[in-house]
């Protein structure tokens, strides 16, 4: 999921997938830490892999806030893991009922290609997946 620009076709989906199937949705967040070469100052934040993981979690968890009030009943596990997102996404997937990832359309017209990590959970995950196209 993107914290920092969320999407919501993909969030609803999600949501209500895990409605229908009376199924805990678990969201999770990838980061990679800024190279120590080319940090720059908006690459500044806590210090450590600890805070720079609860500061993700805050993010995430602030995001889906106005989620887990549109679907009370869902049930949402909130998880940030350090890592490549396509890696972290099919761990977390290897016992899921259900993937589901976003796919952005372009604004202009194009070829109609994937991203890296739609791309990679395509070919690589062992559930079902959902790929919900947005812009």
């Amino acid at each position: 999921m993107d914290v920092i620009e969320p999407c919501d076709e993909v969030l609803a989906y999600a949501f209500e997938a895990a409605r229908r199937r009376r199924a805990r949705l678990r969201a999770l967040y990838a980061w990679r830490a800024p190279d120590r070469l080319t940090l720059g100052a908006a690459d500044a934040g806590p210090a450590g892999d600890r805070g720079r993981a609860e500061e993700w979690l805050r993010f995430l968890t602030a995001v889906l806030q106005v989620w887990r009030d549109k679907y009370p009943d869902v049930d949402v596990l909130e998880t940030v893991a350090e890592g490549k997102p396509a890696d972290a996404l099919l761990k977390a997937a290897s016992d899921a009922r259900l993937l589901v990832v976003g796919h952005r359309i372009p604004g202009r017209p194009a070829l109609p290609r994937t991203g890296p990590v739609t791309h990679a959970v395509i070919h690589q995950a062992r559930c079902p997946l959902a790929v919900v196209p947005h812009r």
